[in-house]
């Protein structure tokens, strides 16, 4: 219709009534702030263009035209062109604010991008435009924000489960480490005392030797005679655990220190060394007399016995009704020693039993059933190996408690960190094969009587020799 085209409008109060904005462009004439670079417009953008200029798109080479001075015309064509050409025949407004109404139509003619505000551009952002909208939560706060959402990535469920599982693996065996140490602290450690150097040539890196001491004394002050004593080598080439016993009547040289340091060198029966200078001395004496080297030793009384049986639940034995008798004497001077009642514990039977701490101990000192004392070492390591039997079998909690009361029971003069070794070695030799000897065995020994009328067992310490290296160390 004529009266709603803009190029038959001649009213130019028409325009005034707008508040003198003539066109969207002449309001937006100075730009943005934003537009402004180094305190100058920044012309990359129409903003401020007149539309109606014979080259309103006209700019330098770079894109940027600098703001002319006054008195010169607002906009100056590019010197190598433009990007589009001008308007033909367009004309600028005069100062009355009249147009040419030649100029084409306005509605026509395309308008050149403008910036969008930072507003507009938030709203643009929608959430279906996000690539990862199924795979993560959006947090509609941070698409406000125009920021991306925060990752809630969810690991697989496989890869998950190992995490935990190795995590807790991880958590168990500090546990159990800190509880091994724990326990290396309670053991009874003493200073390792004065030595002879006995240059043992039987010897191995892949043999470790330790002595075990069984006294029939309360305490290790009293150094009473030694009922037991049973060198345990634990060979990691062949993976067996032998249990050498030493008869204590083979009459032997005991050669090393008193316990008051002077020098000792004399023969006597073997249990003596250890009244004499401790188990140093015994230590020395095993060394020189048989060859082979033994530095580290584990003493145990009475108490120590009875209380490490109890912890596991017992042991069972094979007692015959000769030996359940028998066990009577012992009995009654472990009672009297532990101030128990008169004939606790005593056996009316043999038979495949279950016995007690108190009960196994007689056994293992039983002497006068049988061919005395060579069947009581047999009945002493035939103990030991229940004893380790039964700990394989026991439980998390049976195994805790045998390690506490042996930690709290035992003397030795190995240092914390050699016994936290000895227990992980002894883990992995849990499936080693156990094999007994006897020194000395049937062929190297023989009956006799010294100048004072004691019966003793006289050595043939050749031929002892000779069993270790071949048994225990596999030498020929």
């Amino acid at each position: 219709m004529p009266g709603n085209d803009r190029n038959n409008r001649n009213d130019d109060n028409h325009y005034e009534n707008l508040g003198g904005v003539y066109d969207f462009d002449d309001f937006y004439d100075e730009g943005y702030e934003s537009d402004y670079r180094n305190g100058q417009p920044y012309s990359g953008q129409p903003y401020g263009q007149d539309p109606y200029s014979q080259d309103p798109y006209g700019q330098q080479q770079d894109g940027y035209q600098q703001r002319p001075a006054q008195g010169q015309p607002r906009r100056q064509p590019a010197q190598n062109g433009s990007r589009r050409p001008a308007s033909s025949g367009g004309q600028r407004r005069t100062s009355s604010g009249s147009r040419n109404h030649s100029q084409p139509d306005r509605r026509s003619r395309q308008s050149a991008p403008r910036k969008s505000s930072p507003k507009a551009q938030k709203k643009a952002v929608k959430p279906e435009k996000y690539a990862y909208q199924n795979r993560y939560e959006i947090n509609e706060g941070d698409l406000k924000n125009n920021k991306k959402p925060y990752s809630k990535k969810k690991g697989h469920p496989v890869r998950n489960f190992f995490r935990i599982f190795f995590a807790v693996i991880l958590i168990l065996v500090l546990v159990v480490n800190l509880m091994i140490w724990h326990y290396c602290g309670l053991v009874n450690r003493v200073d390792k005392g004065k030595r002879m150097k006995t240059d043992a040539s039987i010897a191995s890196d892949d043999v470790r030797n330790i002595l075990l001491i069984g006294s029939d004394t309360r305490s290790i002050e009293e150094r009473g005679r030694t009922d037991s004593m049973i060198l345990l080598s634990i060979n990691k080439k062949t993976k067996k655990i032998y249990m050498t016993s030493f008869m204590r009547d083979m009459y032997v040289n005991i050669k090393g220190y008193y316990a008051d340091g002077t020098e000792c060198d004399t023969w006597g029966k073997m249990n003596a060394a250890y009244v004499y200078g401790g188990a140093e001395l015994l230590m020395d004496t095993i060394e020189y007399n048989f060859d082979v080297q033994v530095d580290e030793y584990v003493y145990i009384d009475f108490y120590s016995f009875v209380d490490i049986v109890d912890a596991i639940g017992g042991i069972k034995m094979k007692v015959s009704d000769e030996e359940a008798e028998g066990m009577i004497p012992p009995m009654a001077e472990q009672n009297k020693i532990m101030q128990k009642e008169k004939g606790s514990d005593y056996l009316t039977h043999g038979g495949d039993l279950l016995l007690n701490g108190n009960q196994a101990l007689a056994y293992a000192r039983l002497r006068y059933v049988g061919n005395a004392d060579f069947e009581r070492t047999s009945r002493q390591r035939e103990v030991i190996s229940k004893i380790i039997d039964k700990v394989k079998e026991s439980g998390p909690l049976t195994m805790m408690d045998f390690a506490r009361t042996a930690s709290e029971s035992l003397v030795t003069n190995m240092s914390r960190f050699d016994l936290y070794c000895l227990f992980y070695k002894a883990l992995f030799s849990m499936n080693y094969k156990v094999e007994s000897l006897r020194l000395p065995d049937d062929d190297s020994y023989y009956y006799d009587t010294t100048d004072d009328g004691q019966s003793i067992l006289g050595v043939e310490f050749d031929k002892c020799k000779q069993l270790i290296r071949e048994e225990i160390y596999g030498q020929k």
